[in-house]
């Protein structure tokens, strides 16, 4: 009786343990730069070139992407909990889209893409730049993707995969801060 008690607690930690794939990831998981590794974001964006990634920890758990070039690819990368303001500022901003705005599906719960062209950053003088970005409710987070290229920017596609990839990951165990 008690063997079968315990094969019985065993399986059903197992289970539990894998829902969460890789356990080391789910237990340290500080910001999204661990859940996202700058190569996993550089293939799925199909970015060439060098692409590193620091924890940008400041009011969050992102994750700031560089690239190495002149006119460099920035992608920056937030999370937070989906409640109180930031939830009703998401769910406001979801019904007032505005121009480059659209409702996307596919992407967690509820998604929004947004694409402005010819952006300008000062240290860049000269050089126009495209801003896309992707915000999405998914496993009890908001999570929001704003990608910056020189030129003409990336394939739609390519940043709507970049939120699949993170949904695929274990979102979920992200702290915010206190």
């Amino acid at each position: 009786m008690r063997l079968r008690s315990l094969l019985s607690y065993t399986v059903t930690l197992l289970f539990a343990l894998a829902g969460c794939g890789e356990l080391a990831i789910c237990a340290q998981a500080q910001s999204l730069c661990d859940l996202l590794p700058a190569p996993a974001v550089k293939a799925t964006l199909g970015l060439t070139g060098d692409l590193s990634a620091k924890p940008n920890t400041e009011g969050g758990n992102g994750c700031d992407y560089k690239g190495a070039a002149v006119g460099p690819t920035t992608v920056i990368a937030d999370s937070s909990d989906d409640g109180g303001m930031v939830k009703m500022i998401f769910d406001q901003r979801m019904k007032m889209l505005g121009s480059g705005g659209q409702a996307v599906s596919g992407v967690g719960d509820a998604a929004y893409y947004e694409e402005r062209d010819n952006q300008q950053i000062p240290r860049f003088p000269g050089q126009e730049f495209t801003q896309q970005s992707l915000v999405f409710r998914a496993k009890g987070k908001i999570l929001s993707f704003i990608v910056m290229t020189p030129g003409n920017g990336l394939p739609k596609s390519a940043i709507l995969s970049l939120g699949a990839l993170a949904i695929s990951k274990p979102i979920n165990t992200l702290k915010d801060p206190s």
